[in-house]
């Protein structure tokens, strides 16, 4: 797995092109942050979209029975296999990761 960079401009079409391939794949999602130190918010839940609303500035894992959501990301990074494994991380506005890792196809 190569990480790169998506750049701000690119993240509504990057997650508009590839959310929907990521429906149904399970999904496990962590944030980390200096004031809550590393929490499991979801672990094995499958994809319902992912998407970025540039208006509000918010990212969004739609999981089943979960909306995970990241306010104001500041980056936004991405590991794909060629496996279809995938990891991306986003810092948000207040400097919490927030790691989502999707198991392969």
């Amino acid at each position: 797995m190569a990480t790169k960079k998506i750049e701000q401009v690119e993240w509504r079409r990057y997650f508009d092109t590839n959310g929907g391939a990521l429906h149904g794949r399970k999904a496990t999602v962590q944030v980390i942050g200096p004031d809550i130190g590393a929490q499991l918010a979801a672990q094995g839940l499958p994809i319902v979209g992912v998407t970025y609303d540039s208006k509000d500035q918010l990212l969004e894992i739609a999981l089943d029975g979960l909306d995970h959501l990241i306010r104001h990301p500041q980056e936004i990074y991405v590991d794909e296999s060629p496996h279809g494994a995938m990891v991306f991380e986003a810092v948000d506005g207040e400097g919490r990761k927030h790691i989502v890792q999707v198991a392969g196809a």
